[in-house]
């Protein structure tokens, strides 16, 4: 999951200019549009959602179950997984008072709280393509977990990721369902790819007019919802990107939105600092919007974001294209 810039129109949703030449928006002169400032609205944005469905092991309470993810070999975004070299960290984290439905929806719409948490525990499995509910510790610290392995105890989800950054690198979800009467004492963990059921719009946004040649300067202080659905925290948006996709309309790149940075026929990124604007002048290697044979695309980002989604993705037609 996982965002300066361009000019002039942007539909019903862009920021017009005034005919003033020190105005600093977009204004038409001699039928060109020349460089300024635009102003992105929410009408520009994509809107984006996401199921999950994680699989929920039944296990016997009061055990000291094994999580086996050697037949993990695609994540939950079908990308290709070694279950050698990819998972770096196994988070387990206990929600009390939360079902497993709740916990799923709570994962989606990124609107879980830090109080929801009652346990957060972790093991890095090293080489290893199986961890056991007893290797998971609060930092190093042996926390007996499998005693309060209960039927009552609340929702038990395990999180396998790349990179050990607390809540970020997610690969794979599951829950464990410690039950009284089950056998059971092991999840085998073999199916990433049926894990997110997901929707992105990108062809009922209003796409956004840019000139060719720059400066490029994009203001998104007006947004005031993501793509999600949720309420736009400018203090999130850290990353810009830029990509062009030879021979792709908008509608293509729907059904390939978990792979937008794999399938670019080019890709910009940077890091932006706290605020509400952005050059693209800051892109490197980046030198304009000069190709007209396919879509393309700018996105700010938040890598902080348990989603991976971006905060704001809209289409970019190249003036004249």
């Amino acid at each position: 999951m996982v965002a300066s810039l361009l000019l002039a129109c942007t539909g019903a949703g862009g920021g017009g200019g005034s005919d003033d030449p020190d105005d600093t928006g977009s204004v038409a002169v001699d039928e060109a549009v020349v460089p300024g400032v635009i102003l992105l609205s929410d009408d520009d944005n994509y809107a984006y959602s996401g199921a999950l469905q994680a699989p929920s092991f039944p296990i016997a309470e009061l055990s000291d179950p094994v999580i086996d993810f050697s037949g993990l070999t695609e994540d939950l975004q079908c990308h290709d997984l070694d279950p050698v070299g990819d998972i770096d960290n196994a988070e387990l984290i206990v929600f009390q008072h939360l079902s497993e439905d709740e916990v799923a929806l709570g994962l989606e719409e990124d609107s879980l709280l830090q109080s929801d948490v009652g346990i957060y525990l972790s093991q890095q499995p090293g080489d290893a393509t199986s961890v056991k509910l007893s290797d998971f510790t609060l930092f190093g610290t042996d926390a007996d977990i499998e005693t309060f392995f209960t039927e009552t105890s609340g929702t038990w989800l395990v999180v396998l990721t790349t990179g050990e950054e607390i809540g970020l690198g997610a690969r794979m979800l599951l829950f464990l369902d410690p039950l009284a009467g089950e056998t059971s004492e092991t999840a085998v963990v073999d199916d990433g790819c049926s894990v997110l059921d997901f929707s992105a719009d990108l062809t009922s946004l209003d796409p956004v007019t840019v000139v060719p040649s720059g400066p490029w300067e994009l203001d998104w202080g007006e947004l005031t919802t993501t793509g999600q659905g949720q309420d736009f925290v400018y203090s999130d948006a850290d990353g810009v990107m830029v990509g062009f996709y030879e021979g792709l309309s908008p509608a293509d790149l729907e059904g390939q939105f978990l792979d937008l940075e794999l399938v670019a026929t080019e890709l910009w990124t940077m890091d932006i600092p706290a605020g509400t604007s952005a050059s693209l002048s800051g892109l490197e290697g980046f030198t304009g919007f000069t190709r007209t044979d396919g879509t393309w695309i700018f996105a700010l980002r938040c890598s902080t974001c348990p989603n991976p989604a971006p905060l704001f993705l809209t289409v970019l037609e190249p003036l004249g294209g």
